[in-house]
């Protein structure tokens, strides 16, 4: 068993589902062929997984965690000391992902349409995205502002991180501006005691 409590075939199934759901979108996922893909047999897959939908759900759980694990990751390397330099330096890397179409981009893209008509997936997706808000502002304000200021930063930084996502790549602004603006609005909005 892997640290996931997942067997190494049911976690190179998983990985084989994120690369074919990348590479194919929602649509090209299914048993036979993640079954051919992981060079197994679909009997195989199947023990392991016993629909599409359990596939799904097990693979974008990872998939979440393994992000999470990446944001705290890359928070504990920072050496940002103030809130505010804790503020930007999760806007520069929130950024990053907007003017380059990555794996991660794709994946999310294809993740939040098969939320739009599965019940399974649209709970592991809100839940991911308050486990994100959670680690982003409890690194960010680390206890200097209530929960009506972490609230108002989480309604800023995580909506505009995924539009700018798919966005950026046609604004006419400058990267450095847009971040510098952004840190500026959340900082206001996290500590205005309104």
């Amino acid at each position: 068993m892997g640290a996931n409590g997942r067997s190494a075939k049911e976690t190179q199934i998983l990985d084989c589902a994120l690369r074919m759901l990348i590479e194919t979108g929602d649509a090209g996922l299914t048993l036979r062929k993640l079954a051919e893909s992981s060079g197994m047999r679909l009997s195989n897959v199947q023990y392991y997984f016993k629909s599409r939908d359990d596939v799904l759900a097990a693979m974008v759980e990872r998939y979440f965690d393994e992000c999470t694990e990446h944001l705290l990751a890359i928070t504990e390397e920072s050496d940002a000391e103030t809130p505010r330099d804790r503020v930007r330096f999760l806007v520069d890397a929130g950024l990053a992902h907007g003017h380059e179409i990555s794996d991660m981009c794709r994946a999310f893209r294809e993740i939040w349409a098969i939320s739009s008509r599965n019940d399974v997936i649209d709970r592991c997706l809100m839940e991911y995205y308050r486990r994100f808000a959670d680690a982003m502002v409890g690194y960010a304000l680390d206890g200097t502002t209530g929960e009506a200021g972490r609230a108002r930063l989480i309604a800023l930084l995580v909506p505009y991180f995924e539009g700018y996502s798919v966005t950026a790549r046609s604004l006419a602004m400058e990267l450095d501006a847009i971040a510098e603006m952004l840190t500026d609005m959340a900082m206001r909005a996290a500590l205005d005691e309104c």
